[in-house]
């Protein structure tokens, strides 16, 4: 199905979502091995800023996913589709990286939690207001 299609944009945006998962997954497994830690996060702020990235991404990502398939399953463009999908990963991956590089506020989370939040509102308000076909 072709990225032009409002499902084939769905499509694209969720597979980015699925490997930006694994790829935060993959950053936990690295560090668990790093710092000997089998459960939990053994008292290592890397390791639960890791965990924490990661379940904060688990959070949010399927709400995007499910915004985007209904939207397109109601007719929405590709091109809005990919315009929330650009965002929201955009954000999902500043998110992560302040998340990962500081305890506290940082620049990167506050754009991603700006970013996740402006997509599920957009996507909701168009959900509940839209025309569809």
């Amino acid at each position: 199905m072709s990225a032009n299609a409002p499902l084939g944009a769905a499509m694209f945006h969720a597979a980015l979502l699925m490997l930006m998962l694994v790829g935060l997954a993959i950053m936990v497994i690295h560090r668990r091995r790093s710092a000997g830690v089998g459960l939990g996060d053994g008292g290592n702020k890397a390791l639960a800023r890791a965990i924490r990235a990661h379940g904060n991404f688990t959070e949010y990502a399927p709400f995007a996913l499910a915004a985007y398939i209904l939207l397109a399953l109601g007719g929405v463009s590709a091109g809005f589709i990919h315009a929330l999908g650009v965002v929201f990963i955009v954000g999902r991956v500043a998110h992560a990286a302040g998340l990962s590089q500081h305890e506290g506020a940082s620049v990167g989370r506050a754009i991603g939690v700006a970013a996740t939040m402006l997509v599920l509102i957009a996507a909701a308000l168009r959900l509940l207001t839209g025309t569809f076909e």
